[in-house]
């Protein structure tokens, strides 16, 4: 590949991921569109909206990118590693091997008890449900 070759792909692709983190922003159960969230990231939006783009789902759209990245970055180390280019996980047995670990710890008993208020957490509204109880 060509110098201008490899230097236009690799803004192609910084552009796509730079849409992709811009639509993770604006997009969910409450739409944003692209002017709030512009003035969300100049600091004039609506306290509700700010909370909701930086609080909520700034850093989600972060974790994303950040494990998908990693999980890029181990693929290729395994490859790499034992200099077999089809070498995957389920071809190795280590995602058996962590379904199995996964299964001995929960018998163990380093099982959780998920709550209502657990599932209220996860899904973005915890202070709302523990309002609601009270």
């Amino acid at each position: 590949m060509t110098r201008t070759r490899t230097a236009a792909l690799f803004a192609s692709l910084l552009g796509l991921a730079g849409s992709a983190l811009v639509l993770a922003l604006a997009l969910g159960s409450a739409d944003v569109g692209l002017a709030e969230l512009g003035e969300t990231l100049r600091g004039t939006a609506s306290a509700t909206t700010r909370s909701l783009i930086l609080d909520l789902r700034l850093p989600r759209a972060l974790s994303a990118f950040a494990v998908g990245g990693l999980l890029a970055i181990a693929g290729v180390l395994m490859q790499v590693l034992l200099r077999n280019p089809l070498a995957e996980p389920y071809i190795l047995g280590s995602s058996g091997g962590a379904a199995v670990a996964a299964r001995a710890a929960e018998d163990v008993g380093f099982r959780q008890r998920i709550t209502e208020q657990d599932l209220h957490e996860y899904a973005g509204d915890g202070e709302q449900a523990a309002h609601s109880e009270r």
